[in-house]
């Protein structure tokens, strides 16, 4: 599945699909659209310190191109993944030092078969649990409201396999 990045909100794309096939012939669908949604108004969460922190445990990770911190690089191109964790996939962070925190993002990684999807998970912020949260369609972000160092991400549902994240956020107050 191709990620479109510098997409507008409410705002209405065209694209058509092409290839060549094996007899060299060129092969165009017709032409399709779609309208990005109406962007949602939030409070500005501040900067996200997870891109500075570091990675401290991990439940599994499938192979070296798949690292826990290809989850908190800020690209969602690159994704950590889990070694068949499911459920049980969870990633921890060190940030560095005690900060404000007010707020998470969780972007999930997913298969085209609709495997390895985290559905909902909760954190943990030096032990306090915040959750759970429903993960959704690009970058799930919640508001949450604590002080620490350590932050655990947890799933709590998925639909299995190699679960892990594009992307998670941890935002600091502004």
């Amino acid at each position: 599945m191709p990620l479109l990045e510098g997409l507008q909100p409410d705002t209405e794309y065209f694209y058509r699909l092409q290839g060549t096939g094996i007899d060299g012939n060129l092969y165009q669908s017709q032409m399709y659209t779609f309208t990005t949604p109406v962007a949602a108004e939030t409070d500005e969460l501040g900067p996200n310190a997870a891109l500075d922190a570091t990675v401290v445990e991990v439940s599994s990770e499938f192979s070296e191109d798949f690292a826990g911190a290809l989850a908190i690089d800020g690209n969602p191109t690159s994704e950590w993944s889990t070694d068949g964790d499911g459920d049980d996939a969870s990633i921890t962070i060190d940030l560095g030092a005690s900060t404000d925190i007010v707020g998470v993002g969780y972007r999930t990684r997913s298969m085209s078969d609709g495997t390895a999807v985290v559905e909902s998970y909760t954190v943990s912020v030096d032990g306090e649990e915040f959750g759970p949260f429903e993960v959704g369609q690009g970058l799930a972000v919640e508001e949450l409201s604590a002080m620490g160092q350590e932050v655990t991400f947890a799933a709590d549902t998925t639909t299995g396999g190699n679960t892990g994240a594009a992307e998670i956020e941890v935002y600091t107050a502004p």
